[in-house]
């Protein structure tokens, strides 16, 4: 048994050994390539990569591009393909036909802006305040009993800046790559944390006088909730939020 055990152990080992040879041999081929010249590099092209980047510069002078600009534009692709060119990868596979490798360069797609974290979580509490507008006004006007301070105008609004940050916070740790995101235990004491934060808010709002905490009528909340939806769609559409607020 032993000896089958060191023999697993001795294969194991001289395959990890084999897989970083192979990297590291990857990664020194690859700032040869880096480093050599364009011009070096297009003698090494195979004949259909070479046929490729013929078409390619063709298309791009018959699109409207110089010939200078042409050649530049193709050339910051040459690097890209002969690396691929390596792996048994040809052009064609690599950016599909030449027409829409040619429309992609000459209409190059600008990357998705990256929304920060104070502007996804202003989104995040208008559509809270939105949501609990909502809910207090339909409570206000099905409840004859006089509400109290607790679902006052001040605690609504900070009630829901609380939600829309602690939510928009959990909801970009989920959206990380398995490897970056939080372990579950700092998730959830994060997410405890926050939720003990507001129930002492809670509290602490019933204390506040209704001279600055006003509660308001049913329609007063549904009010409130239309203009917070309201601003919620001319705020995203003027930050240019693509983001969903929640996963």
């Amino acid at each position: 048994m032993s000896d089958e055990i060191r023999n697993k152990n001795q294969k194991a080992a001289a395959k990890q050994k084999e897989k970083v040879a192979k990297k590291e041999k990857h990664e020194l081929t690859k700032e040869k390539i880096q480093n050599a010249n364009v011009e070096d590099l297009r003698k090494q092209l195979s004949n259909k990569n070479e046929e490729y980047v013929f078409k390619l510069n063709k298309n791009l002078i018959e699109g409207g591009f110089t010939e200078d600009e042409a050649k530049e534009s193709v050339d910051n692709l040459i690097k890209e393909i002969i690396e691929n060119q390596i792996k048994g990868i040809p052009a064609n596979q690599l950016y599909g036909p030449v027409t829409k490798k040619a429309g992609d360069i000459a209409h190059p797609v600008k990357p998705k802006k990256k929304t920060p974290f104070w502007a996804l979580g202003i989104d995040t509490s208008l559509l809270f305040l939105s949501m609990f507008g909502l809910l207090y006004g339909v409570v206000a006007l099905t409840n004859k009993k006089q509400p109290t301070n607790q679902t006052g105008i001040i605690t609504l609004l900070i009630l829901s800046v609380l939600w829309g940050y602690l939510l928009t916070w959990f909801n970009m740790q989920m959206r990380k790559p398995k490897n970056e995101r939080p372990g579950w235990l700092i998730t959830i004491g994060y997410l405890v944390a926050g939720l003990a934060l507001m129930m002492v808010f809670l509290g602490v709002a019933q204390a506040i006088p209704a001279t600055i905490n006003p509660s308001l009528s049913g329609i007063g909340y549904l009010i409130v909730a239309a203009v917070a939806f309201g601003g919620r769609f001319l705020y995203r559409r003027f930050m240019d939020i693509r983001e969903r607020s929640f996963f």
